[in-house]
């Protein structure tokens, strides 16, 4: 008897975005029209998790250019340094993990959402101010690729399933 095929896993959002993970560790995020939005290299894995390592600079891929994830200090030592950002159609989005297992998304000071990991590992959209489809796409990355939560939550790991 042969071992089952790995098959790619499928993601969901409370807010309609989604992500697919392949066997080789590529996450596409999707739009609620089903339309891809962004790629990224995770792990390789055989698991329902794919990982971006923590800390560092990694590259996400859209349909109009690649930019840059900076998913905090690579030895962070402080609660700060886990805090990432990341340079979107010429606006600056940081990922701020602050107290009560909370990841707030801001742009340009401004407070864009507000995700929450709750005790059973599964997350759930506090505040959603969005305005655009950029500050979606921002929230999107934040929710499937830096994980809400709590502070040195930077690898992405996708649970729920």
């Amino acid at each position: 008897m042969s071992p089952a095929a790995p098959r790619a896993i499928e993601l969901t959002s409370p807010f309609g975005w989604s992500a697919s993970v392949d066997v080789a560790g590529v996450v596409t995020l999707r739009d609620p029209a089903g339309q891809p939005r962004a790629t990224y290299q995770g792990t390789a894995s055989s698991s329902p998790a794919a990982a971006l390592p923590r800390g560092g600079t990694h590259t996400v891929r859209l349909p109009d250019g690649d930019v840059a994830l900076h998913n905090g200090a690579t030895r962070a030592t402080r609660r700060r340094d886990h805090d990432g950002h990341l340079d979107l159609h010429g606006r600056r989005y940081q990922f701020h993990h602050t107290w009560g297992w909370n990841t707030e998304v801001r742009c340009d000071g401004v407070r864009v959402a507000l995700l929450h990991r709750r005790t059973s590992r599964r997350f759930t959209v506090r505040t959603d101010a969005t305005r655009d489809e950029t500050d979606m796409l921002a929230m999107a990355l934040c929710w499937f690729a830096v994980q809400p939560g709590r502070e040195g939550a930077i690898a992405a790991a996708f649970h729920g399933l």
